[in-house]
Parts: C-alpha cells; structure tokens; sequence
C-alpha cells in the first residue's frame, strides 16, 4: 500500500503543478488588459467595479438651473447604457485569461473485465489524468486577439458615454432655447396685448385693421406659447431619460454658458479626428483583431499535444503460491504523449480563406470609416461656423438695431407721429430677431456637441481641439496593400 500512496500523491501533485501553471498565466495575462476607462471622458466615470446601484441612489436636484458639468456628471453616473457598456468592456478584459488557459485535466479511470494476470499480480483497475496542451502559439494567439476585442471594447464604452454625452449637452442647449423663446414670447405677448387695449381704449388714432392685427399676432404668440410649453415637457423628459431619472424630477433650465468659439482648422480638425474619433479607432483595431484571427487559422495545421500518466492497480501474489518476485503488488505508472493529427486539409484550407476575406473586409470598412469621419468633420466645421456666425450677426447687429427700431416706434406713437401699425411691424420683427437669436445660439451649441461627437474629443475653452495622440493602433494612414483603396 505504500507504494499506491507514494504514485498516487505523484500523480496528485503533477496536476498541481499544472493547474497553478494555467492560473499564473491568467494571472499575468489579465494585468496586461487595460482598464476599460475612456480617456476622454471626465474622472468621475468608474473604473471598475459593478457600479452604483442607481435605482436605489436617490435623484439629483436639477431645479435650479442645472450646469452642464452637473448634467454630465449625473449621466455618468446613471445612464443604464453607459454602464451596461461599461459592464461588457469589464468582461471583455477578462477574455485574454480565459483563452490562453490550458483545457481543463482529464480525469480516467478504467477497469478490467476480467483481471489480467502478471507474474507481479493481477491488475484489476486503473487511475489517471491527461492534460491537453495547445500548441503555444495558439494560446498567445488567442490571448493577443482577446486582449484587442477587450481594447476594442473599451472604446466602444467610450463611444457610447460619448453619445450619450452628446445628447445631453443638445437636449440641455434645446431646453434653454425654449425656456428663453418662451419668456420672450410672453414679453412681447404682454406689449401686444398693451397696445391693443389701448387701441380698443381710444387711447390711440389705430385704424380698424391696425387692431385686428394686434390681437391676431396676439393670438399667434399665445399659439406659440402653448407649442413650446409642449416642447418643453418633450425635451424635459428627453433629459429624464438620459439621466434616467424619474417623471417627477424637474429639470430646470440648463446653464449652458457660451460655446466655445472654434479656432482649429479643418485640416487640424481631421488631424484629431483621425486619431481620437472613436469609430474610426474601433475599425482600427478589428481590422488588427481579423489579422490576428488569420494568422490563427493559418495555425491550424499544427498539432496540439496531450501528456498522461496512468496507474494501473496490481493485486500482489498470495503467499500460498510460495512466490514473491521483485515488483510483487507495485502498481505500474504508464505515461502518455500524443499529438492531433491534421489530415483534414480541406477544412483547414477553407478556414483560412475564410479568415483572410474577414480581413480584407475589415480593411475595407477602416477605409471607409475614415471617409465617414472626414466627411462627418468637414459637414459639423461647417454647422458650428455657421451657427456662430448667425448667432454673431443676431447679437451684435440685427437685435440691437431692432430694439431701436422698436423704441423709435413707440416714441413716434407716443408723440402723436406715428401708427400703430408701424409699432406692431418693429415689434414683430423684434420678436423674430430675439427668437432667431435664441436658436442660432442653442445651434451653436448643439453644432459644437456634433464636432466633438465627430474627432472624438471635447474643445478646450479656447476652442481649441486636443491633438495628443491616444496611443494603441495606429488608425490614420493606410498600410500595405491598403493604400490602392484610397486612390
């Protein structure tokens, strides 16, 4: 029995050793994957982690004229999308471990039918463990393209907290526009209204039609007071959602502040799109991820291994026979070494094939990612620049020249000069000017969202973009036989 003891505790301790060999190397293999944390997102986003419970967290107070950075700072913290992202970035890092680990141990055991008689005994049943062992570079093959899905996968978290970023900050810029629309809307609906009474009054020399128009355009702001309140509950719980907050919050109006004035070029723009943007950088790394699967099926042809040991239970000779050879009763230990044999070549062949047309598709589709982005650039450079514009030229110009206008009216009224129906056309145009400010401001603002939606990164307060390169796969110019595509 004391030799069963000391074989058996062998092979116990063989598939020790190999076991703690497959942990030491997930082990290592996860501290290479990369925490899937978006660099240009804030620092409040989480690094790790299953994430707070937002159900049970109580709702921000956004009554009272809620920031921008506040807004952002809730989303980041709430969003069921962000962190359902988040989640699977998470579990993508853990795919390296998991691929490049060894096969779980065989366990066999085996017995005799009938026992087979030796000269040492009879041998009735046997123990033990088989281990497969891929070949090595299979295993790195595999982890390599593990760790460039979990890469992939933590920009595709930083490309959904962008988006979701993004309609904040447009949905904030929307409620503000609204929120102004209507108090102008209510100023100029008071003045009217003045002015129709006194018409009404005799207070004035106003003709018949002079009244009516009054209070038709009356009539028409109070339609338009009532349209933009509906619109205000619509993008008011467009913001609940994205924050995903209940119905009963209020979201008061967002202090949106200025938007920043663009001062990169397009040229510098594409520059940083082409490093930063996040879809482009997503094409990068899977056409990284198809060349990686290629060079796994060009693999296939190469056999994997196997190692064993075996001990076979030996009854030793009764005493009886007056016989004790040397080894009575040992219980052998057969050891095993087999590799796979790779004859099916046609699979193979068809695999291979497979897994070069998926990285040409890739290519393609990186090709036409850049294009995408450049075409998404050049179209939002132009949005920003003309809603700043407009915004300017409503600001410094047409505005300000319309409330003189207005007051020259009234003045010209007040003194007997002038008519009601040129104090109801300046106040008209007041009114448009004051709204088309309004919105060309809340374009400018949601224009600039889009183009730091389209380079992937957010403007500094100059204006400026950050051109810093992100590291990881080179995603710009084409390589190899890539460069034909671009022509």
């Amino acid at each position: 029995m004391e030799s069963i003891s000391l074989r058996t505790w062998i092979v116990v301790i063989s598939g020790v050793f190999v076991l703690a060999g497959c942990a030491n190397e997930q082990d290592a293999v996860r501290e290479s994957v990369a925490r899937p944390t978006p660099e240009s997102l804030p620092a409040t986003a989480p690094a790790d982690g299953p994430g707070p419970d937002v159900a049970a967290a109580p709702p921000p107070d956004l009554a009272a004229a809620p920031t921008l950075a506040t807004l952002l700072r809730v989303a980041l913290d709430r969003s069921p999308v962000i962190m359902a992202a988040r989640a699977r970035a998470l579990a993508a890092a853990e795919g390296a471990a998991v691929e490049s680990a060894l096969p779980n141990p065989q366990l066999l055991v085996g017995w005799y039918e009938t026992p087979v008689e030796t000269r040492v005994g009879s041998q009735e049943w046997s123990i033990g463990i088989r281990q497969s062992i891929p070949f090595p570079t299979k295993l790195s093959t595999k982890a390599d393209i593990e760790n460039s899905e979990a890469q992939r996968m933590r920009i595709a978290y930083e490309r959904v907290a962008r988006d979701v970023l993004v309609e904040v900050v447009k949905t904030a810029n929307e409620i503000a526009y609204i929120d102004e629309a209507r108090g102008v809307t209510a100023q100029i609906e008071g003045l009217l209204e003045r002015y129709a009474t006194a018409a009404a009054a005799g207070e004035t020399s106003s003709l018949v039609s002079e009244l009516f128009r009054a209070e038709t355009q009356r009539a028409q702001l109070q339609n338009d007071r009532v349209i933009l309140s509906e619109l205000r509950v619509v993008e008011a719980q467009r913001m609940r959602s994205l924050l995903n907050l209940p119905v009963n919050v209020v979201i008061g109006t967002p202090d949106v502040g200025e938007a920043p004035s663009i001062r990169s070029s397009v040229a510098e723009l594409l520059d940083v799109a082409e490093r930063h943007n996040q879809e482009l950088r997503e094409a990068g790394i899977a056409l990284e991820t198809a060349r990686l699967r290629a060079s796994l099926a060009e693999q296939r042809h190469v056999p994997d291994m196997s190692v064993g040991v075996t001990s076979i239970r030996t009854e030793r000779l009764p005493s009886s026979l007056g016989m004790n050879p040397d080894g009575n009763g040992d219980n052998p230990l057969i050891f095993s070494f087999g590799v796979t044999l790779p004859i099916w070549l046609q699979g193979d062949a068809a695999a291979i094939r497979r897994a070069h047309a998926l990285e040409r598709a890739a290519s393609l589709e990186r090709l036409d990612a850049i294009q995408k982005t450049r075409d998404s650039v050049a179209r939002a450079w132009f949005q920003v620049g003309n809603a700043a514009r407009l915004s300017q030229l409503y600001a410094q110009v047409l505005v300000p020249r319309a409330a003189v206008a207005a007051r020259t009216a009234e003045d010209l009224l007040g003194s007997g000069k002038g008519n009601l129906g040129g104090v109801l056309e300046t106040i008209a145009v007041f009114h448009n000017f004051r709204l088309a400010a309004a919105r060309a401001r809340a374009d400018h603002g949601r224009a600039v969202a889009d183009l730091e939606r389209a380079i992937g990164q957010p403007f500094t307060a100059d204006g400026v973009a950050d051109a810093t390169d992100v590291g990881g796969v080179d995603v710009g110019a084409p390589r190899g036989d890539e460069a034909e595509d671009t022509e």
